[in-house]
């Protein structure tokens, strides 16, 4: 009875353990408690100086808060109470696996395991060869990973209790590669399970002190595992040290055992258009065989309601896609379940658009530039990102511009020669290239107007006679004075009475000599 309450030979089997060794997977729960006991005993039955704790007994309790922290209490024995603390850094995604870390044996006493006290008589033999490393803070980083439907994965590094220096452990731990030991080193450990059905697995988990192996019953209100400690005695063991493994057994009841009340989760369907992948505004979603109304997707492609956790089915439709049918498992682990679905259209967009841009091509051959833009024009509101697309939109708008004023500039010159006719048909040719130009609509207008105004009849101005400014004697005394000007060698006054006259007669002939010899004598005087 005293073993039974001082030496416990078991370490805590609990929700977020492999086995023995801690895993990234924490209860569903966003709260969650266990509470549960271990014991053991030793599978043969060896004198007392090679295994004096043939059988122990230890209890545990625990909870998870927030699905990320995660706090524990073991009671090895009354004096040996150890916390352990966990939180996990990020969910499994993808290929990628959850991920924790953790802190065990948050105690005052440096030495503590389940098999108690402190060395060279505490502990397991083999533990006790040559150095045990302190169990205390021990911590670890832990990574989980579910393979397929069966298979999940642990793998970690920690310290402290996941250290072993005897000859069947020391290979798992840094200072294989040291000639020293370090109480700060740091060792591996890792396991595989197996899920036989939904509830029974298969574990297979080796640290640096322990191999073990063990099958779990798993429901969602307690678990109990059975399991041998120790392999590593029956595979590596020697007549030195005849050391026993163990066979253990937990039990413990979680918070699962109190039925909740049940709470509505929120159901967030996030529909999306399979070939553009943009939101689909106006999706219908029905559940099926409920008295659930039908709810639409908004510009956003999101639509949402309230349900009991439950299985439903659903069927999703919009016009010009593919009907589509799903199964909704929805359970009270999450406050709101987010369903992202993408329907296949009925014609693809591709296709859609390369008819419009044939269509537009044809139209822009025949001239019919209205029809030639809306189908370019449809074709983006389609697809905007079809390779070439706004190349070529973009080109026939250069060519659309140019040809409207090719025709207006026609017209503004008709205009101007008053050919107000031909003006017109050049205005109606912008019209029938581009129906919304207000200035062609303005100009027919207005030169229709013009047209159709009478004309009226005006008598062509009298011609006055003009009477002569001066006559033939006036010209002859302006010259007969010039050339009196000449002889009496007044050259610039003779210049300018020259220059009046040929003004006035420009082809007298007389007048052009006497200018031709006045400027030589000028010149002969500037000299």
């Amino acid at each position: 009875m005293n073993n039974l309450i001082i030496f416990l030979m078991a370490q805590v089997i609990s929700s977020n353990t492999l086995l023995e060794t801690p895993t990234a997977y924490f209860p569903k729960s966003p709260s969650f408690w266990e509470g549960g006991f271990i014991t053991s005993f030793a599978l043969r039955n060896l004198e007392e100086e090679f295994e004096p704790h043939p059988f122990d007994f230890d209890l545990f309790v625990q909870g998870a808060f927030g699905g990320k922290y995660f706090l524990g209490a073991k009671i090895y024995t009354l004096r040996e109470i150890g916390l352990d603390f966990s939180y996990k850094i990020m969910d499994e995604i993808g290929n990628i696996p959850a991920i924790s870390i953790g802190i065990r044996n948050i105690t005052y006493k440096k030495y503590i395991n389940p098999a108690g006290g402190e060395p060279p008589e505490g502990g397991f033999k083999d533990e006790n060869y040559e150095h045990r490393n302190p169990e205390v803070a021990s911590f670890y980083l832990v990574s989980t990973k579910k393979m397929g439907e069966r298979f999940v994965i642990n793998a970690g590094i920690g310290r402290g209790e996941f250290i072993g220096y005897g000859p069947r452990s020391k290979y798992l731990n840094v200072d294989i590669f040291s000639k020293d030991y370090h109480d700060y080193t740091l060792g591996i450990f890792g396991g595989i399970k197996f899920y036989i059905t939904k509830f029974l697995s298969a574990v297979l988990e080796a640290d640096g002190r322990d191999f073990n192996f063990g099958i779990r019953f798993e429901r969602e209100m307690f678990q109990f595992t059975i399991q041998t400690n120790k392999l590593e005695h029956i595979f590596w063991g020697s007549s030195t040290y005849p050391l026993s493994p163990r066979l253990t057994a937990s039990l413990s009841i979680n918070s699962g055992i109190i039925p909740e009340k049940p709470v509505p989760v929120y159901v967030k369907f996030e529909i999306y258009d399979k070939e553009m992948k943009i939101p689909i505004k106006g999706v219908k979603v029905v559940f099926l065989e409920t008295k659930i109304p039908p709810i639409y997707t908004n510009e956003k492609g999101i639509a949402g309601y309230e349900v009991m956790p439950g299985k439903y089915s659903v069927e999703i439709e919009k016009e010009g896609y593919k009907k589509l049918k799903a199964q909704l498992n929805v359970t009270k682990e999450k406050a709101t379940l987010e369903a992202r679905i993408y329907l296949t259209p009925l014609v693809l967009k591709k296709e859609i658009v390369e008819r419009y841009i044939v269509n537009a091509r044809e139209y822009a051959k025949r001239e019919n530039y209205v029809e030639a833009k809306k189908n370019y024009e449809n074709a983006l509101n389609t697809l905007p990102d079809y390779p070439g697309l706004k190349e070529e939109y973009e080109n026939f708008i250069t060519l659309w511009k140019g040809k409207i004023e090719t025709h207006r500039s026609r017209a503004i010159s008709y205009e101007a020669a008053g050919d107000y006719q031909k003006a017109i048909a050049s205005w109606q040719e912008v019209l029938r290239i581009d129906p919304e130009n207000k200035e062609a609509d303005e100009k027919i207008k207005e030169l229709t107007e013009k047209i159709a105004k009478p004309k009226v009849e005006r008598k062509p101005p009298e011609k006055k006679i003009e009477k002569p400014a001066y006559t033939k004697e006036d010209i002859e005394k302006m010259l007969n004075q010039a050339i009196s000007e000449y002889n009496n060698k007044n050259y610039r006054k003779a210049k300018e009475i020259l220059q009046k006259v040929l003004a006035i007669d420009p082809n007298n002939s007389k007048a052009k000599e006497y200018m031709e010899k006045t400027e030589k004598r000028l010149k002969l005087l500037e000299k």
